[in-house]
């Protein structure tokens, strides 16, 4: 824990605790710890509903445990068979999810800046095997990492020690704790892995495999944070923050004196900062990248998460569509249709997967105030949120997908076909359904990630506007090529 500078003094530290051998042994030595450095401790515990009675009975023996070291607990119900049918995830990726969920949500509740989780070198070593057979970089090769910094931080402090240890020192203190059946279970890719395969290394190739495979992580670990810093400064040496588009930049002749591994780099870590996220961004896809470079002007392929790129003269452009990312939206949700609220009130709609759509009504007075420093006419560009006439919408405002006879006005007097406008700016056709589109009837107020209809802009005329937030779930609304510029709402 110091060498890795896990805990403060005026840290307050949530175990996860489980019961098992593993969670028992950091409960004893975090409690131990508690009193040398100063930090306070908690715990969480989470009940998956898969067991039965046997589940419950593990809830009962942490609670009493805690109860009996003085430290609060906090145990918590989740339907993982659930949460695994109505996500599509299988059992063993639904109960990750929902530990993770439950450990950072009581965190937040109780204040704790410090999430403690009892991870091994068995662990560390299964994780590496997994990673490995599925194909993965350095990054998975370094399997757990000790620290996770973040507004709430991540520490395992028992990945310095093997589990024939843990279960020694819970031996020699006559500490009990209780054991989960399902692990002997070969249901899940781990167990097989820890049940099977591990034991196998450590009889027929080498006795120390798990000692060797936590070092070589511990070494990949360094070489991985080195190789990030490198990839830092290459990227901000051939890679400029396209402000027009909400994308990237990259120089081609900087890009080609780079070495052929950080030009992969520089472009996995171009698309991470787009997506927001690492997941589904694979070799093949830094691959594409490679081979677009060396491409006719012009080309261009599309990515996950809604990334475009396009070959340009002497420049790799790269640009996001926030609307069609990688999460779907919920289609159980939509459409909604709603009437203006009243001024001073406001309007909060659930679009699933943490989405959420805000409607309010303001006056021009209002909203000058708020967001024009007083000079009228002049809307803010905000990806996020847009304003509309509200004295021109006659009836219900819809949240929703796209249907055929959908159109806007690009000015004054030319009308628009939605689907000629999805051709021209080249959205993909797999990627149109999954727009969000606010609509009054057929005519669309906003295709959001894009523009708004010229005919609900808000004028210095304008009395009443109707102001429409999309934010969670998924990014929406897009500073894009016909998304709003200068002081326009168009």
């Amino acid at each position: 824990m110091e060498k890795y500078h896990m805990v403060g003094q005026d840290s307050h530290v949530l175990v996860g605790l489980s019961g098992g051998a593993d969670s028992v042994c950091l409960f004893f030595l975090l409690k131990e710890l508690s009193q040398e450095m100063g930090f306070r401790l908690s715990a969480v515990h989470v009940n998956h509903m898969l067991r039965g009675k046997s589940a419950d009975s593990d809830s009962r023996f942490v609670k009493a445990l805690s109860e009996k070291m003085g430290i609060p607990c906090y145990c918590v119900r989740m339907p993982v068979g659930e949460m695994a049918k109505r996500d599509k995830l299988s059992l063993e990726e639904a109960g990750r999810k929902a530990r993770y969920e439950v450990f950072f949500k009581t965190a937040r509740e109780i204040g704790a800046d410090t999430i403690a989780l009892a991870h091994h070198k068995n662990d560390q070593s299964e994780t590496m095997l997994f990673h490995l057979a599925r194909g993965c970089g350095i990054s998975g090769l370094r399997g757990i990492r000790p620290v996770r910094k973040g507004g709430i931080a991540i520490i395992r402090p028992l990945l310095c020690v093997e589990r024939k240890e843990i279960e020694t020192y819970l031996g020699e203190n006559h500490i009990d704790y209780v054991n989960d059946s399902t692990n002997q279970e070969n249901l899940f890719s781990r167990n097989k892995i820890r049940n099977k395969l591990i034991p196998f290394m450590e009889q027929e190739l080498c006795r120390q495999t798990v000692a060797h495979m936590a070092h070589t992580a511990e070494l990949l670990g360094e070489a991985e944070d080195f190789l990030s810093e490198m990839t830092g400064q290459a990227f901000d040496r051939v890679t400029v923050r396209d402000g027009e588009k909400d994308g990237f930049i990259i120089c081609l002749k900087e890009f080609q004196k780079e070495h052929p591994y950080m030009k992969g780099a520089i472009l996995k870590e171009a698309l991470e900062r787009l997506a927001g996220a690492n997941k589904d961004l694979e070799k093949i896809h830094v691959d594409k990248l490679l081979e677009l470079c060396g491409m006719s002007v012009g080309k261009r392929i599309s990515l996950p998460y809604g990334i475009t790129a396009v070959k340009g003269y002497e420049e790799l452009f790269l640009e996001k569509n926030p609307c069609a990312g990688r999460t779907i939206p919920d289609r159980e949700k939509v459409p909604i249709s709603f009437l203006p609220p009243k001024e001073g009130e406001k309007l909060e709609i659930s679009l699933g997967d943490e989405a959420f759509l805000t409607a309010r009504v303001l006056s021009h007075e209002e909203f000058a105030l708020a967001y024009c420093q007083g000079k009228k006419g002049e809307v803010p560009i905000k990806p996020y949120t847009k304003w509309f006439n509200c004295d021109k919408i006659k009836g219900y405002v819809t949240i929703r997908f796209r249907k055929t006879g959908d159109y806007f006005y690009l000015n004054e007097t030319d009308k628009k076909k939605l689907k000629s406008f999805f051709i021209h700016e080249k959205v993909p056709e797999a990627e149109r359904d999954s727009v969000y589109l606010i609509s009054e009837e057929n005519h669309i107020l906003w295709i959001t990630g894009y523009r708004i209809s010229h005919y609900y802009k808000v004028k210095e005329d304008t009395g009443r506007i109707l102001e429409i937030t999309i934010r969670g779930g998924f990014t929406n609304g897009r500073k894009g090529r016909s998304a709003d510029s200068g002081g326009k709402a168009e």
